[in-house]
């Protein structure tokens, strides 16, 4: 009894390992004022199971960043994106390997 048990609770973990979050997209928004003078920032994270190609529209803007399951990526292709109050992107690789696009190449991912 206590073998079937062990068996179905091992069956469970490795079914809820394989649709764990893999990658994740962070984007702040910079708001500036001037009259009165101050700023804002808002941010949220969107974490997913990993796909070839992470498209998503930021600042009247497509992006396209590579994703974990173009290869073996096992913390998962993790970006941080910041939008300016001028609408420029920014966006740095926070956690990843050489299939994630890299921090140089993601603004130009944005078009």
């Amino acid at each position: 009894m206590k073998r079937v048990i062990l068996l179905a609770v091992s069956a469970i973990c490795l079914s809820a390992a394989g649709i764990i979050q893999a990658d994740t997209v962070s984007v702040t928004s910079l708001t500036s004022f001037s009259d009165p003078s101050g700023a804002i920032d808002s941010s949220d994270t969107y974490a997913f199971v990993g796909t070839n190609t992470i498209t998503f529209e930021v600042a009247g803007r497509t992006c396209n960043l590579n994703g974990s399951a173009r290869g073996s990526v096992p913390m998962g292709c993790n970006y941080k994106i910041v939008v300016a109050a001028d609408g420029s992107i920014t966006g740095t690789l926070s956690a990843g390997n050489s299939v994630c696009t890299q921090t140089s190449d993601i603004a130009k991912s944005c078009n």
